[in-house]
């Protein structure tokens, strides 16, 4: 049995899209990856691709048709739409009908796969949508789907949060021993982010004492230079803590200066500028390990529900977005002692 990823009927439609192609500015070039689809047709699915999508589109984009070819689904065929421009890239699945006439974006799921949860009766598995994997429970007839997952009421959600996010080595400002533990998941292109370190100095000094900041890394794929920044910031703090904050603090206070043109060289120009030894930070740089350590954070981050920036994980508690009401608001329910 599959269940569709309607994405173009659910509720998710306008994050998907807007997440997949905001980054775009016009549709200007189809190039066929293969020869399973005509010109004829190719044409025809950019027409609709650029009525669809509308002004989510950008301009000087690069879309190519990949894996035109039959489907698991009877009477259709699959594809993908893979985008690229200068500002980033993302891809879309879709299935078609062998007569062109009904698309779907998304793939079909094969509940066959999916595992038992141990409950009698449940089978479990999940959606991916862009990089966020939605968890969906499906009875063992195959007769009702449910999206959301199976969850142990007597188990301490934010300790059960908190056990998936590792706090060793990691880049940390404020007292070592504070009760109250703030994770946040941080993207250095991102302008919201820009807020939250701008808000965040004097939260830590009404705190200060009771508090502790781990920064992790979600770059998000519509930033083109985020990931570089990333590891980047990654290989100052193989230099020490102090300075991955001088060059945390040096990226967003240059944010605006900073393009995919120039980014490499401004953070060599950084990290002179704060006295890292460059030889290093430049073997660190183009090293397989400091991807990997950010490509993890991201996944732990996904595990925990984040997916946007930024996001703050309290003791347990998500906070999203830069408010500092909100944060304040989960400092002082954990120190609290009442949850």
């Amino acid at each position: 049995m599959f269940v569709w990823r309607k994405i173009m009927k659910s509720r998710y439609l306008l994050g998907f899209f807007v997440l997949l192609f905001s980054f775009l500015v016009s549709m200007e070039t189809l190039v066929l990856a293969n020869n399973n689809i005509s010109a004829e047709e190719a044409k025809r699915l950019k027409v609709f691709l650029k009525r669809r999508l509308g002004t989510n589109l950008p301009q000087d984009a690069k879309i190519e048709v990949k894996g035109y070819e039959k489907s698991p689904i009877a009477g259709f065929k699959k594809g993908t739409f893979v985008v690229e421009s200068s500002r980033g890239s993302g891809e879309a699945s879709f299935l078609i009908s062998d007569d062109g006439r009904y698309i779907i974006f998304g793939e079909p799921v094969n509940t066959q796969e999916f595992e038992n949860t141990g409950v009698a009766g449940i089978k479990k598995g999940e959606i991916s949508l862009g990089r966020q994997s939605v968890p969906v429970l499906i009875s063992s007839d195959g007769k009702f789907l449910i999206l959301g997952e199976l969850i142990d009421s007597t188990v301490n959600p934010l300790e059960e949060t908190m056990s998936k996010i590792s706090l060793n080595d990691v880049p940390v400002k404020g007292d070592k021993n504070a009760k109250v533990t703030i994770v946040e998941y941080s993207d250095f292109q991102c302008p919201f982010c820009k807020r939250a370190t701008d808000m965040l100095p004097q939260i830590m000094e009404q705190y200060k004492g009771k508090v502790k900041l781990v920064y992790k890394q979600f770059p998000l794929p519509s930033h083109p230079w985020a990931k570089d920044a990333a590891v980047a910031s990654v290989c100052a703090y193989k230099q020490g803590n102090e300075k991955f904050w001088k060059f945390h603090d040096l990226v967003f206070e240059k944010q605006k200066e900073i393009t995919v043109e120039n980014s490499k060289d401004k953070f060599r120009a950084f990290a002179q500028q704060i006295g890292l030894d460059t030889k290093k930070f430049e073997q660190c740089v183009n090293s397989k390990e400091a991807s990997e350590r950010v490509e993890g954070e991201i996944r732990e981050g996904m595990s925990v529900g984040v997916n946007s920036t930024p996001t703050f994980i309290v003791n347990g508690m998500t906070v999203r977005g830069a408010t500092p009401e909100g944060l304040k608001a989960a400092i002082d329910a954990s120190l609290s002692g009442n949850i």
